[in-house]
């Protein structure tokens, strides 16, 4: 008995250890948003050149999760990870130096080590999670991390507002420095409390070619499909996608003849792993659309600029009930019930917003509506994905696996603003807005659609 209660002991310091480092890398995914515009009134810079602060975050982020997962399931996940959380504890000293020293380019470079960071922490902590409790009860462990990292985006704004209300304008860098003894904290209990995960030393050489030309195709991809949104040339747009395309074209040739391939290209072969991937690019578009419900509840509601953002905790509040609650039946029934089920109930909040809360705008029908919406997020995110691709992959390869899912995901936010803004601004008043939402939800209906035809091996 005593044996039983250590073991469940170890997994709690271990899963508690590892939620607190995803949930400063969650928080930071926003935090930095509604501290844009002050930060470039202090460098004095525009639009054009301050959103970069966050674009080459998301960019660096999403090119280096496979191979930060890669160099994970080689050397061990609780090395990387508490590597990965020192890089992003440098990166936000980097961040808040730069007000003094280096300015504007000496932020970028601290993002990127921020990113560096994030793009280690958020998968390890999901693939040690996934593979260190039991089957049993691993939907349930799952669902903890997806809801942690489901509200610490949604609240990663709200934070940063706060930070800047509480230091001042002139003293943005406190949101950086706010991390440091918390990711000090973190590390210092990975090194002491975490468990060693296995390594495999009989892989074979690093692909070290091969992860340079997938990083490089996936910054470029990313790069091209941002520009593809915005008001620039159209070289601007397409040199960076035929800069992809002949990467895609090298890394497929060095891959072949790799003896430890940072991608597995047999990934393409299972029908499973190909239908967690298309479902989880679909999960992508819808948990980035809701960045612009402040702006649509904003807008339709007649509320000042800025007062928005209050909508998001009805999500987020549903999102963090629904998320543990879905984990738990996936320990039961598997993640395609939860999945379908999730997908469907966003459906209804979707459409209902659609059709009833914008012909009638008022607090109630716009806070039912996303509490809906967030509902059917909360069972849908993180957690039945995940699992998903660690079912159908080997506990040698789960950071990769788990890595990939992210930066599938992370392609679908990418690609899907442009997609929303469209519709927003091609079409006059709420019209817009309904068009976004009902895309919406045909991009959740699709998704719905093909977990049908998904089977879990292990059921």
């Amino acid at each position: 008995m005593k044996r039983v209660n250590r073991r469940e002991s170890n997994l709690g310091i271990l899963l508690a250890t590892y939620l607190v480092g995803l949930l400063i890398g969650g928080l930071y995914v926003g935090m930095v948003s509604p501290a844009r515009t002050v930060i470039q009134a202090g460098f004095g810079i525009d639009d054009t050149v301050g959103i970069w602060m966050i674009n080459i975050y998301t960019l660096f982020y999403a090119a280096l999760i496979p191979v930060i997962g890669k160099v994970a399931d080689r050397r061990g996940r609780k090395r990387v990870f508490t590597v990965c959380m020192g890089v992003f504890c440098v990166g936000a000293i980097i961040c808040g130096l730069s007000q003094t020293v280096g300015g504007f380019p000496l932020l970028l470079v601290g993002r990127v080590a921020q990113a560096v960071g994030a793009g280690g922490v958020i998968p390890v902590a999901n693939a040690e999670i996934g593979t260190s409790f039991p089957p049993e009860k691993r939907g349930m462990a799952l669902g903890i991390a997806a809801a942690v990292m489901g509200v610490s985006n949604v609240l990663g704004s709200a934070v940063g507002s706060a930070v800047i209300g509480a230091f001042g304008v002139d003293r943005w860098p406190a949101m950086f420095y706010l991390c440091i003894p918390f990711c000090l904290a973190v590390i210092v209990a990975a090194v002491t409390l975490l468990p060693d995960s296995e390594t495999d030393s009989a892989r074979g050489k690093m692909d070290v070619a091969g992860s340079a030309l997938f990083t490089l195709f996936v910054l470029l991809l990313l790069l091209g499909v941002k520009a593809a949104g915005e008001d620039v040339s159209p070289l601007a747009v397409l040199a960076p996608i035929l800069g992809a395309v002949v990467c895609v074209v090298a890394f497929r040739f060095v891959e072949a003849r790799a003896e430890d391939p940072v991608f597995h290209l047999e990934y393409f072969h299972s029908r499973p792993i190909v239908i967690t991937m298309i479902v989880s690019f679909f999960i992508g578009c819808f948990v980035i659309s809701l960045v612009l419900v402040p702006e649509l509840a904003e807008y339709a509601m007649g509320d000042p600029l800025g007062s928005g953002g209050y909508y998001i905790l009805a999500i987020g509040m549903t999102s963090f009930i629904t998320t543990p609650i879905g984990g738990k039946i996936i320990d039961r029934t598997g993640p395609k019930p939860v999945l379908i089920a999730g997908l469907a109930i966003s459906i209804v909040g979707l459409l209902f917003l659609a059709f009833v809360a914008l012909a009638a705008p008022s607090v109630a029908t716009f806070v039912a509506g996303l509490a809906v919406v967030g509902a059917g997020m909360g069972m849908a995110m993180g957690a039945p994905t995940n699992y998903m691709i660690l079912e159908n992959t080997s506990k040698q390869d789960s950071t990769s696996a788990i890595a990939t899912i992210t930066l599938v995901r992370q392609i679908g936010t990418t690609v899907a603003p442009a997609i929303f803004v469209h519709f927003i601004v091609s079409m006059p008043g709420l019209a817009g807005y309904q068009a976004m939402l009902l895309c919406v939800a045909v991009f959740n209906t699709l998704a719905l659609v093909t977990m049908l035809f998904y089977r879990s091996p292990s059921r």
